[in-house]
């Protein structure tokens, strides 16, 4: 029987290094957007349907992809906006090739729904879990992550008003279970 380690899950792994031409080496203000939204971006992501697993290395490749272009991003209007988007669009490429029979990420993960619903995130996960695949992926973005819903569109690369209906569905649907 092989001993499995279980590590906890703070502190986020070091910030991942230059490993391609980068302009300049990581500034404070990337490792602090990496420490301060690293576990919130593998959340939002477990939220939206992957395993802990995929969530983590598309975190992990959101924020390698944001420090090769960081000097222009950090100039951007909002560099952590810039991240989630490219976790959630290595989430959505990575559940297609799921869906074509690729090996990725595994389906939503399934939540006791027996469990004490005592705390109202508990209840929350439930609900997500039941949404649909889109409609969990807006209410993550929009309402957890917080994220405008323009950006969350360009994030899910569908438009502004599909998103505003998944929300009001969503919204629908937590307002029904949480009641």
């Amino acid at each position: 029987m092989v001993a499995v380690q279980v590590l906890p899950p703070d502190p986020p792994p070091p910030a991942p290094s230059a490993g391609g031409p980068v302009a300049e080496l990581p500034t404070t203000d990337f490792v602090d957007c990496y420490e301060a939204h690293y576990r919130r971006l593998v959340r939002a992501l477990r939220l939206a349907g992957a395993d802990t697993a995929s969530a983590e290395d598309a975190a992990q490749e959101a924020f390698a992809r944001a420090l090769v272009h960081w000097v222009r991003i950090s100039r951007g209007p909002n560099p952590t906006g810039y991240v989630y988007t490219a976790g959630f669009r290595l989430l959505a490429k990575a559940q297609r090739k799921t869906a074509r029979g690729y090996e990725g990420l595994s389906p939503a993960p399934s939540v006791d729904t027996t469990a004490s619903m005592a705390s109202s995130t508990v209840a929350i996960e439930v609900a997500l879990a039941a949404m649909p695949q889109r409609r969990r992926q807006c209410a993550v973005l929009c309402l957890v992550v917080g994220l405008p819903v323009r950006e969350a569109a360009t994030a899910l690369g569908i438009a502004e008003g599909t998103v505003r209906r998944h929300l009001e569905e969503a919204r629908t649907q937590l307002a029904s279970v949480l009641s």
